[in-house]
């Protein structure tokens, strides 16, 4: 039989006679050609299985469609100046009626109480000690940082330095022995001339 005569998809398929089947394995394992085809129909085929089925759109739908508007929230929320110039919009008016609609809570003086009781000066005093305290407390606890960041620093240098210290210690000592290596070296140069 010729290439020609076989259908390599309705075989793949499972379309072809199982009284077919034999001649059609046997020529596949024969002609690499048919074999390559083969093998191309079964890769496709495995990969289309591999894809999940999706149901077919009933209709073409287009973007001047109705169905592709947004609803009125989706436009309203699209807008976000428009939302932001609202929102601010309410909050002052929020603002404006609350202080309309609520009354200062100031208790009202007493015949024997006069605008002149109220010391202008006396108060002036107890905010300037007031101040003047809290300055003192934040300028203490700068100072107390100041001396911890400061120790931090001389126990890290004197930890450096010694550091330091021994490393210079152990070179100065490698270049000893090798001075002492080298002079002992030449010493045996010359007693061997």
């Amino acid at each position: 039989m010729s290439c020609t005569n076989f259908d390599w998809k309705a075989y793949i398929l499972e379309e072809v006679p199982r009284t077919e089947l034999p001649s059609y394995q046997q020529h596949a394992a024969q002609c690499e050609e048919c074999s390559l085809e083969l093998a191309g129909l079964r890769l496709t085929r495995d990969s289309l299985l591999t894809v999940r089925d999706e149901e077919v759109p009933r209709r073409i739908a287009f973007v001047s469609d109705k169905v592709f508007e947004p609803n009125w929230w989706q436009r309203l929320w699209a807008s976000g100046t428009k939302v932001g110039f609202a929102a601010a919009a309410m909050l002052a008016g929020a603002i404006v009626v609350h202080g309309f609609a609520t009354k200062p809570a100031v208790a009202p003086m007493t015949p024997t109480q006069t605008s002149a009781a109220v010391d202008a000066a006396l108060i002036d005093k107890l905010v300037s000690e007031r101040v003047e305290k809290v300055v003192a407390q934040i300028e203490q606890r700068q100072a107390e940082k100041t001396m911890q960041v400061l120790e931090a620093a001389n126990k890290r240098y004197a930890e450096e330095r010694k550091a330091d210290l021994a490393n210079a210690s152990a070179n100065y000592e490698m270049v000893l022995k090798q001075v002492a290596l080298s002079y002992k070296n030449e010493n045996r140069m010359v007693v061997g001339q």
